[in-house]
């Protein structure tokens, strides 16, 4: 049996991978470049060890998940497309041992909480290490970092606190009776760091979990049509039993543990195909997410300016000692896990008040709008109210036009022409921009600016001098580099600045009703925090200590704390500087390019959502900002050599095409370039078609140029083959590396395209086009007259060998 860390060689996978390459720099410029990425599922108490004492073959479980979702392309949300990477998965399924059940139940078994007020038990899983058993934890001694899916099948009756500590082999055969008593009499759920009641949570780790016998859970939003956790979204093992008559007691868990199974007990097969759904929706939300903004940030700083703009005195959020400080040391530590290789982070933190500062209050006003909404009472009973939200594109905008030099100036100085054009897909001016900031290797391509003049004393102020680099964050190993990489690095330093992140805190009092903050339209009211490609606004209300949400969880209502700002601070630096998405969000670009949730992923340790408590991230979206930078800077290049390749077709066929689109002259190479691997691509023949005849005096494109194209070309294949490899195994410093180099050789290459392609448009100025039918020559004759006798020939054999004649 494989470990559930296995992981292949990217040698069975290469062929894949140089496949895609080919298809999208020769055949189709749709197609992506294929990233191999492995999953571990690993099956917990389903090889009848566990409730129900089910056994389900591995094999079956694999193939399902591999044929109903083998690949996914990650949409960028900012461009509302599909990204050009595509991951190609496999999935190593595997089944642990009766020890890791025996030591996941004892730990559930140790955990257990009674929870008042509720027909569900709650078990507090903060310390999820422990309960993973051996394969949950980090191998640090592997040389890879393997993903996991663990699905948890554990026997209720063996975890009952209320009962003695089993004994006796796990895999005995169960009576009828023991069969229906599977469910314990109660029932529990997960709750992540004190918040939700889920069946699955994220990790800390790279793993998530899937409990089969938790729940069943209730958990939505009242304003969405879909996405809500059901008793049916997790598939029930009971349902492979029994039918929907409760046979255990009358009490309301029984009830709710039963009520939703189908009438008749499901076959093994249904149950492994919902089991592969839930896999599916796992590695689409949480291994391969989509990308909010494409960051291709290549500055060598990070300056993250906290503002807080405040209506009030009543205390300040920067000031530590607390119920509502903000702890900047910790968000600096989550500010360098997510910087790339060789950048560093520079923390600064101001309080201001918005009376000084009268266009940002105004703005403040003008963003603040009202709906009306059905509001659900504890007793059940509707009724219409109206609900206040903060309009934050709104918002953003007018700080930027306002003209108040605290608000304006910062965002100017996030979005200069660097940054402006790199957030874009032409990173030409990108690099241009980058080349005029090298020529003065004293000064930063940062905007300076200076404090607003007046007449009072200035505003207190609170100067970090913090500066980690990624290097030092993942330590010693990871510092050590090639030599080839500190030269890149060298040579790369000296282009690039600072990037400026302003981080606009509204800590606001004396507002009517529970403000909240929302998107364009009033989509996602109830957040506290919207990010941009180049700003965050977060929400601080002083005077309201809890605010009912629109959620609700096991009929009960969700509140949240928005006085309590670590978290909302997290999550939207995350979202504006990694591009990171909300592991419960994705595009459906097919689908009218609309924005679905899923709630099923909602708890967990991450900072986003209404259930969320948790201030940091996980090693899993650490690395996901991580490789979120790569993909976009892949995206940016192929997309770059596309335009390459189709500005050299179309130069092909308006000079060496005749008008039905066939070639006028047959290609020849030389011998070096028949070597070529990749001169037999169809996209090539424009570049063949550039040798026609080389005995020709003059060509529209000497052969030299042609050859630097094609090897050009053939050099772009070995590196993203090379990203690829890099990617599969997890070394996202090379892949950042790499990625970056790859960049500016799109630069370079796009700069000479275009610069030879002038200079032969220049040339055939003096040309006129012209399309003339083959001239008739004395072979064409003669293959004609031979083609005539033989028709003839043939007609008169059939007319004499008739019955008649």
């Amino acid at each position: 049996m494989l470990s559930p860390w296995h992981h292949g060689p990217f040698e069975e996978v290469r062929k894949v991978v140089a496949r895609s390459i080919d298809n999208l720099l020769f055949y189709n410029t749709d197609s992506p470049l294929s990233v191999p990425m492995e999953v571990s599922v690993v099956l917990v108490g389903l090889d009848g060890d566990g409730a129900y004492r089910v056994d389900l073959e591995a094999e079956q479980v694999q193939y399902l998940v591999h044929h109903g979702f083998s690949y996914h392309r990650p949409a960028c949300w900012e461009t509302k497309r599909e990204m050009l990477v595509q991951h190609e998965l496999s999935y190593n399924v595997v089944k642990a041992s009766e020890e890791n059940v025996v030591s996941l139940e004892k730990a559930l078994r140790s955990n257990l909480r009674a929870v008042p007020g509720l027909a569900a038990a709650g078990s507090n899983t903060t310390g999820e290490r422990g309960e993973g058993g051996e394969g949950a934890g980090e191998h640090e001694g592997q040389p890879h970092k393997a993903i996991a899916i663990f699905l948890l099948n554990l026997d209720k009756t063996r975890m009952d606190p209320s009962r003695p500590a089993p004994s006796g082999p796990l895999t005995s055969a169960l009576s009828e009776e023991q069969l229906e008593a599977q469910e314990g009499g109660y029932s529990y759920a997960y709750s992540y760091n004190g918040a939700g009641h889920a069946q699955t949570w994220l990790s800390h780790g790279r793993y998530v979990v899937i409990d089969l016998s938790a729940g069943p859970i209730t958990f939505g939003h009242l304003d969405e049509a879909e996405g809500a956790v059901v008793p049916g979204t997790i598939p029930r093992v009971r349902s492979m039993f029994l039918t929907d008559e409760p046979t255990l007691s009358s009490s309301s868990s029984s009830a709710a543990a039963t009520a939703h199974l189908p009438a008749r007990p499901q076959s093994k097969d249904y149950f492994s195909g919902a089991l592969a759904d839930v896999v599916s929706s796992a590695v689409e939300h949480l291994f391969s997410p989509d990308v909010r903004f494409l960051n291709v940030d290549v500055s060598h700083r990070v300056l993250v300016a906290v503002i807080v703009l405040s209506n009030h005195r009543l205390f300040n959020p920067l000031a530590p000692g607390h119920a509502h400080s903000v702890n900047l040391h910790h968000l600096e530590a989550q500010i360098t896990g997510m910087l790339a290789p060789g950048q560093e982070v520079v923390l600064v933190s101001g309080w201001h008040s918005l009376h000084d500062h009268e266009r940002l209050a105004m703005a403040v006003e003008k963003a603040i709008r009202h709906q009306s909404v059905v509001l659900t009472h504890a007793d059940g009973s509707t009724s219409h109210g109206t609900r206040s939200f903060l309009d934050a594109p709104y918002l953003l905008h007018q700080f930027h036009e306002s003209a108040d030099m605290l608000a304006s100036a910062l965002l100017e100085a996030a979005h200069p022409a660097l940054s402006a054009s790199l957030f874009l897909e032409d990173p030409s001016a990108a690099v241009d921009a980058a080349d005029e900031a090298a020529s003065d290797e004293e000064e930063d391509s940062v905007v300076r600016t200076s404090p607003p003049p007046s007449s009072k004393a200035p505003p207190r102020r609170t100067i970090l001098p913090v500066k980690r680099s990624w290097d030092a964050h993942v330590g010693l190993k990871e510092r050590t580099k090639s030599k080839e990489r500190r030269a890149v690095d060298a040579e790369l330093a000296r282009e690039h600045g600072t990037r400026v992140l302003p981080v606009f805190v509204l800590s606001l009092a004396g507002i009517e009703g529970q403000l909240t903050m929302a998107d364009e339209g009033g989509q996602g009211a109830g957040q506290q925090v919207y990010a941009a490609p180049d700003a965050v606004l977060v929400l601080q209300t002083a005077e309201n200590s809890t605010i009912r949400t629109r959620f609700v969880s096991a009929g009960q209502p969700v509140f949240s704390s928005p006085q309590h700002l670590q978290r909302p601070l997290t999550a939207g630096i995350a979202a504006a500087l990694g591009g990171l998405v909300a592991p419960y969000e994705d595009l459906k670009v097919h689908r009218q390019r609309c924005m679905r949730r899923d709630w099923v992923w909602a708890v967990g340790h991450h900072p986003f959502g209404p259930v969320s408590n948790t201030s940091s991230l996980s090693a899993l979206l650490q690395d996901t900002i991580r490789m979120n930078a790569v993909y976009s800077r892949i995206d940016i290049t192929l997309r770059s050599l596309h335009r390459c390749i189709q500005a050299i077709e179309d130069f092909s066929n308006t000079y060496l095409f005749a008008a039905l689109g066939n070639e006028v002259h047959h290609p020849t190479h030389s011998d070096a370039h028949h070597n070529s691997t990749i001169g037999a691509k169809a996209v090539l023949k424009a570049l063949e078609s550039l040798y026609s005849d080389p005995s020709r005096s003059s060509l529209p494109i000497p052969h030299s140029v042609v050859d630097r194209l094609t090897h050009s070309l053939k050099e772009a294949e070995d590196h993203l083959q090379k990203l690829s490899s890099h990617l599969y195994e997890h070394e996202l410093a090379d892949a950042h590396h790499l990625s970056r180099s790859l960049l500016h050789f799109t630069h370079g290459f796009h700069h000479y395209v275009e610069e030879e392609l002038s200079h032969a448009h220049e040339a055939m100025r003096c040309c006129r086009i012209e399309h003339r039918f083959p001239s008739r020559t004395a072979g064409a004759l003669l293959y004609g007259s031979i083609l005539l006798a033989g028709f003839a020939v043939y007609f008169l054999v059939i007319f004499f060998s008739a019955s008649e004649h």
